[in-house]
């Protein structure tokens, strides 16, 4: 056997180092974090022009789920939403993404610092939501929500806190979380 040869199937035969299946990891979950965040904001939008503020917000309190968890099953990385402000109990964070939360704090969004860690075993990953104009209409300063607006947070969501936010505030995160799994050696 040639040299060659033998550093070719050393190279195959030689688990990957664990910087190697982390860094996989890692990319793994700022894909599904990014692929969340787009997904939703893609049906928000298709359903604020289909149906305006109270249409979007019809959508998000009954799709949102199923959506995160279709994105979850295609990437096989569990991912979620969350805030200080929860508008449903449902996005209450894991632990370490409320800390994250309460560390950031009431602040505008481009100060906040995203997170991409390995802890565990799992690759994490905090993404920053910025207000934008159109999350206003379900999220702005109460007084300035439609009465439509109000009455159907008041029917869907009795418990809301996630009002109150004016353009560019953090809003809350995407986050995601990916075993770390050695690639497989072929």
């Amino acid at each position: 056997m040639t040299l060659a040869l033998l550093t070719a199937l050393y190279a195959l035969a030689t688990p990957p180092t664990p910087n190697d299946a982390e860094s996989a990891a890692v990319d793994r979950a700022d894909a599904a974090a990014r692929a969340l965040g787009t997904t939703l904001k893609a049906r928000v939008a298709e359903e604020l022009g289909k149906g305006g503020p109270v249409g979007a917000l019809a959508a998000c309190n009954t799709q949102a789920a199923a959506l995160s968890a279709g994105v979850a099953a295609q990437t096989g990385v569990t991912v979620g939403r969350s805030s200080l402000r929860l508008r449903s109990a449902a996005n209450t964070p894991p632990v370490w993404v409320a800390e994250w939360l309460t560390l950031q704090g009431e602040r505008p969004a481009a100060a906040a610092t995203p997170l991409t860690t390995v802890v565990d075993g799992k690759a994490r990953v905090i993404k920053p939501i910025a207000v934008e104009a159109p999350c206003l209409l379900c999220h702005g300063a109460p007084e300035s929500l439609s009465p439509e607006v109000r009455a159907e947070l008041a029917r869907r969501y009795p418990a809301d806190q996630a009002t109150g936010y004016a353009l560019g505030d953090l809003r809350g995160a995407l986050w995601a979380e990916a075993d770390i799994t050695p690639p497989r050696v072929r």
